[in-house]
């Protein structure tokens, strides 16, 4: 049985629902009508577009996390030179 993918508009702009209609939704010869196959291409680039954006966002945490670690560890490894080098001093 072919079905018919569909958009349904939330109170949420940036949030989009795709729904699934039967066949019903065709025109009589079983084909999905012009408007289906408009609201699905546009459901899917909205779709495609939201998960690149997130995919980018995924990607600026991820490179806070790095810098955050990055820093940490330059941190640590001038906190061990200076404490080496004072206890050379003493010595």
């Amino acid at each position: 049985m072919n079905h018919v993918l569909t958009t349904v508009t939330t109170s949420n702009p940036s949030s989009l629902l795709v729904t699934i209609t039967p066949t019903s939704a065709t025109t009589e010869t079983g084909k999905p009508s012009l408007l289906h196959r408009i609201e699905l291409r546009i459901a899917l680039w909205l779709l495609l577009r939201n998960a690149r954006r997130q995919e980018v966002a995924l990607d600026h945490a991820e490179q806070g996390r790095r810098l955050a670690n990055s820093a940490a560890r330059a941190r640590r490894e001038h906190d061990a030179l200076r404490a080496w080098c004072t206890q050379s001093m003493h010595h």
